[in-house]
């Protein structure tokens, strides 16, 4: 970790959310997040804004700025005065690696694409995967699939944990399983069996892209989805191994970010 006391900001520029995380060495002082929505510099600015106002910390009392994320060089052209990038795989490594120091694999659910990094005992990435096209927007569809109901992510989490029957989703890509998961709606389905079968869907395609990668004994999960406990239990069932859900997971990224920070004021 290289971030050596001084008070720096991370940035993670993802399709679905911006997060912004302000740190003083190892201590995390603030963080927000931000829809990214059509404007990614927006986002990030009132992330940013709403971080520092948390930390209680002014703009002027940042030592750098540190992007990651899919929009990451976005961030780096704009008027944010953004120090350096760090690439979204090494970041998460990084944030997994702070939050969790025995781990050396964290599984990574997020909005729109899922993956999963190898890292040594620094946090340095050593191996990475990713999701293939079908499973592109896992977290979309989870989003969907609430509103249908009527639910918040978190309430259709606490429905699917109510399950009593086994239903499954057949098809394989995330934008015609919403489809399928309306029809079992259509059919008179109990909720939560429809809310347990959303849930299975997206820990098979999980588990589906972590049969790639040999998996450690330590794994940890991150990202918003890790925050379904329904979606973990699937998950630590079909990969045979224990699941640690890591504080803050969907800024893990921008905590990662931030430790990458390197020299400066």
């Amino acid at each position: 970790m290289k971030n050596d006391g001084k008070i720096v900001a991370g940035l993670d520029a993802g399709h679905i959310a911006t997060k912004a995380v302000i740190m003083r060495g190892q201590k995390i002082l603030g963080y927000s997040a931000s829809p990214t929505g059509f404007d990614v510099v927006a986002a990030a600015e009132t992330a940013l804004h709403h971080a520092l106002e948390t930390s209680r910390i002014s703009r002027w009392g940042l030592a750098g700025i540190v992007s990651t994320g899919i929009f990451r060089e976005l961030l780096k052209e704009s008027p944010l005065d953004v120090t350096m990038t760090i690439p979204e795989y090494a970041a998460d490594a990084k944030g997994a690696f702070f939050q969790n120091k025995d781990s050396r694999t964290v599984i990574d659910i997020g909005g729109n694409i899922h993956k999963a990094m190898h890292y040594d005992q620094n946090g340095n990435l050593l191996d990475v995967i990713q999701n293939d096209k079908c499973a592109d927007g896992l977290g979309i569809f989870y989003t969907s699939i609430a509103r249908s109901l009527g639910l918040s992510e978190q309430e259709l989490s606490e429905l699917a944990l109510k399950s009593t029957k086994d239903v499954s989703i057949a098809i394989q890509c995330a934008l015609s399983a919403e489809s399928e998961v309306i029809d079992l709606m259509c059919q008179g389905v109990d909720a939560a069996d429809v809310a347990d079968a959303a849930s299975k869907f997206m820990s098979e395609r999980v588990a589906a892209m972590c049969t790639y990668m040999p998996l450690t004994k330590e794994i940890v999960a991150a990202g918003g989805l890790a925050k379904s406990p329904a979606l973990i239990k699937h998950l630590s069932r079909l990969i045979k191994r224990d699941l640690t859900v890591v504080d803050l997971p969907e800024y893990i990224g921008a905590i990662g970010a931030a430790m990458s920070y390197e020299g400066g004021k």
